[in-house]
């Protein structure tokens, strides 16, 4: 296995007494599509709210390149009632880092909802994210010094509409695309929101999709992951986009991993198959 993208090591999340993920590790190796699956509830979006900088993890690590972007340890009154592992391993100097510092260091993201601006175009949409980068002031920005910049980032936005078949629909209000090129807009609008991203994590990107639009999904994300030189570190619950398109696949219940391994191993787990369909008690 190549060397991992993202690390996450003993990552825990307690929530007062409850434990949404519980002494999780797993690695993405670069170039690889890695999904994380488990039933409703299973603490998945809690786990890319971990990577992401949303949730700061009650204990664990999570490295990206080969460095610390989040670190931290049981504090205060978690001492007492932490549930977790290994809640001395981590101890020393926490690593904290806000959702938009996370991103400018290459991990881009979408959401379980779709977060488009409404009242945007399809191009201002992608365009505004290209700002994060942008390097001007007040004064710039008053006396048009930035001119050049603009002109730079409107024709990065035009070329980046054009890879996604996305530049048709550039004057369109965002919204009222179809709910499948509204997904493929939100991916596009993550890449612009980094400047050389290394990995996509996506947010059950096929959420509400029909079966047409989830196949044309499928074949969008392997183009992206094979055009930008991406890994891609997915959630998703349509088994037949995952198993399709996945190299690795973990799978977690209760917050806790219970199995990993290629779709041909997961699909024929007996931990998985009971996690999905229910264990039947013996009378």
């Amino acid at each position: 296995m190549s060397n991992p993208v993202l690390k996450l090591e003993n990552v825990t999340m307690q929530f007062g007494g409850v434990v949404a993920v519980n002494n999780l590790s797993l690695d993405i190796p670069e170039g690889k599509i890695v999904a994380l699956i488990g039933p409703n509830g299973a603490g998945k979006t809690t786990a890319f709210n971990c990577i992401t900088g949303v949730y700061e993890p009650t204990n664990g690590l999570v490295e990206f390149m080969g460095k610390p972007i989040v670190r931290n340890h049981p504090q205060g009154k978690m001492k007492k009632n932490y549930k977790g592992q290994n809640a001395d391993m981590y101890l020393g100097k926490v690593v904290a880092n806000t959702p938009d510092k996370i991103t400018q260091q290459g991990i881009a993201r979408t959401f379980q909802n779709i977060r488009l601006w409404k009242s945007m175009t399809v191009f201002e949409n992608v365009l505004i994210a290209k700002h994060m980068h942008a390097k001007q002031n007040v004064f710039s920005a008053t006396f048009r010094g930035n001119a050049k910049e603009e002109k730079r980032m409107r024709e990065e936005t035009m070329e980046l509409l054009c890879e996604q078949g996305l530049d048709k629909y550039k004057d369109e209000i965002a919204t009222s695309l179809p709910y499948g090129l509204q997904r493929r807009l939100e991916i596009a609008r993550a890449l612009a929101a980094d400047m050389k991203p290394r990995i996509l994590v996506l947010d059950e990107p096929a959420a509400g999709m029909n079966p047409q639009e989830t196949l044309e999904l499928t074949a969008f994300i392997r183009s992206i992951r094979d055009r930008f030189g991406l890994t891609i570190f997915l959630i998703e619950h349509h088994m037949n986009l995952v198993m399709d398109i996945s190299d690795r696949i973990y799978v977690i219940d209760f917050g806790s991993e219970i199995a990993q391994g290629t779709p041909k191993e997961v699909q024929n787990n007996q931990h998985v198959i009971d996690a999905y369909l229910g264990v039947v008690e013996d009378e």
